[in-house]
C-alpha cells in the first residue's frame, strides 16, 4: 500500500512539474501586463501631478500680481485720504477715494477666487502624487515578480518561482488596489 501511495505522489510530481514551466510562463506574462499598465499609470499621473503644479504655480503668481494692484490702490487711497485731511475742499476728494475703495474690494475679491482656484489645483495635484506613488510601488514589486520568475525559467529551480510568486501577486494585488481607488 505504502508504495502505492509514493508511486501517486511521484506521478503527481512528474505532472506538476511538466506543467510547471508553462505556469512560470503564464504568471510571467500577468506581470509583465500588470507591470505595462501600472508603468502608464504612474506616468499618466506623473505627467497630471506635474501639470496640476504647474497650474497651481500660474494662479499663484496671478494672485500675486493682483495683491501688487490692490496693494497700489490701497497706497494711492491712503495718500489722497491724507492729501483731503489738509484741504480747504474735502468733498472734491470723495469720489475718487470711493473708486480706489472699490477697487480695493473687487481685487480682494479676485484675490479669494484666484486663491481657490490655486488651492484646488494643489488638491489635484497631491491626488495625482498620491496615485503615481502608488502606480510605482506596484510597478516595483511586479518586476521583482518578473524577475524571479524569469530566473526560474532559465535555471530550472522552483524556488525562485515561489518568491517570484510572492513578490509579483503583491505586485499584482497593489496594481488592483490602485487602480481601485483612481475609479
Amino acid at each position: 500500500m505504502s508504495n502505492l501511495k509514493t508511486t501517486e505522489k511521484t506521478a503527481l510530481s512528474a505532472r506538476i512539474a511538466a506543467k510547471l514551466p508553462v505556469l512560470i510562463a503564464v504568471t510571467t506574462l500577468i506581470f509583465a501586463v500588470c507591470a505595462t499598465l501600472a508603468s502608464f499609470k504612474a506616468a499618466g499621473y506623473g505627467n497630471r501631478m506635474v501639470l496640476a503644479q504647474t497650474q497651481a504655480s500660474d494662479q499663484w503668481a496671478y494672485y500675486q500680481a493682483k495683491s501688487i494692484k490692490e496693494t497700489l490702490y490701497q497706497v494711492q487711497h491712503d495718500i489722497l485720504e491724507a492729501e483731503m485731511k489738509q484741504s480747504v475742499r474735502p468733498e472734491e476728494f470723495q469720489e475718487k477715494l470711493r473708486q480706489f475703495e472699490k477697487e480695493v474690494r473687487r481685487y480682494k475679491e479676485e484675490k479669494n477666487e484666484i486663491n481657490n482656484q490655486a488651492l484646488a489645483k494643489e488638491q489635484e495635484r497631491d491626488l495625482a502624487k498620491e496615485h503615481n506613488s502608488r502606480f510605482g510601488q506596484a510597478l516595483i514589486f511586479l518586476q521583482i515578480g518578473i524577475l524571479l520568475s524569469s530566473l526560474a525559467a532559465i535555471n530550472k529551480i522552483h524556488y525562485y518561482w515561489y518568491a517570484g510568486l510572492a513578490g509579483g501577486g503583491t505586485g499584482v494585488v497593489m496594481f488592483l488596489s490602485a487602480y481601485g481607488k483612481t475609479l
